[in-house]
């Protein structure tokens, strides 16, 4: 018995010791911005609560980076899906959410698409479906815990109407009331309105129509990048939705068993050339609530000869 105490406690100090702390983590923060790509290993060191604060620190990092808002949205996707990928059994409800609540709103546009096709498609594997019940019960029990973190962000209800988008692109298209669903969750009852009417339909539009605008003029945000994802080079299944699933405890057979598909993005073209995406304003129509020269929060501009 007491060979088998030594041998256990001695499995534990290594266990211990193969855990960075989280003032190491930090001093890789500039290794992780220039090369995304150690992001995994990093994270996959740190304890859950740890993970959580990486990230954010990480992508606060890239945000202060002095470069085009479409080489930091790339960085964004990057080293957000790394961590995302490398999460602690658990942990993956809180990094989603402390991913909606630290990237910028602008790169947000990105990122939800991408999160969707990427990490949480309920039909990567049609061999494995997904019900309408397990899907609606792990994404609504998701978007909770991702607006609790919400409340604590400014521009918190445009953060989590994005948390939405990425379900209800991954969802394809069922249940057909999964977004009045949804956006239960945001607090205010006019920006449930709003979202239900505008950001939404806006951003879930075809073609021409697609626009994230009213989004980004709420959140007085910048303007959103424009990326060529092709070409997107895929490699093996993850569990990504499945993952999200075991953090709330669904015990679905089906559901546990099933495997969905994990992109890995290809380097887009042209993502060196900046082409104004970081210019304002958006629109030139003085009755869009979006427009720029709305001076949101103040008094009217002043007549002729009148003085503020």
């Amino acid at each position: 018995m007491k060979k088998l105490l030594m041998l256990l406690a001695m499995a534990l100090s290594t266990v211990a010791m193969a855990e960075m702390s989280l003032a190491d983590a930090r001093g890789k923060i500039g290794d992780v911005v220039a090369s995304p790509d150690k992001m995994s290993a990093i994270m996959k060191e740190l304890s859950s609560e740890d993970q959580v604060a990486f990230l954010a620190e990480v992508n606060a990092a890239i945000d202060n980076l002095r470069a085009s808002t479409n080489e930091k949205t790339m960085l964004f996707l990057q080293v957000n899906e790394a961590a995302l990928k490398s999460a602690n059994k658990g942990n993956l409800q809180a990094l989603l959410a402390e991913s909606y609540a630290t990237v910028p709103c602008e790169a947000l546009t990105v990122l939800n698409e991408r999160y969707a096709t990427d990490l949480f498609s309920r039909n990567a594997n049609p061999t494995r479906p997904v019900s309408d019940a397990d899907f609606q019960k792990t994404v609504s029990d998701t978007m909770k815990v991702i607006a609790e973190r919400m409340a604590k962000t400014d521009d918190s209800d445009v953060r989590t109407t994005f948390a939405i988008l990425t379900f209800l692109r991954a969802s394809e298209g069922t249940p057909a009331d999964l977004a009045k669903t949804l956006v239960e969750v945001i607090p205010d009852a006019k920006a449930r309105d709003l979202a239900m009417t505008e950001w939404i339909p806006s951003a879930m539009a075809e073609g021409m129509s697609k626009t994230y605008e009213p989004m980004l003029g709420a959140a007085d945000a910048g303007i959103a990048p424009t990326i060529d994802f092709s070409p997107v080079t895929t490699v093996a299944p993850s569990e990504g939705l499945v993952a999200l699933a075991a953090d709330i405890g669904s015990t679905s057979s089906a559901f546990s068993a099933s495997t969905f598909g994990l992109g890995v993005v290809g380097i887009p073209q042209g993502l060196t050339h900046d082409v104004g995406v970081d210019r304002i304003p958006r629109t030139r129509n003085p009755n869009a609530p979006w427009n720029s020269d709305d001076r949101r929060g103040r008094e009217p501009d002043p007549y002729d000869f009148q003085t503020l």
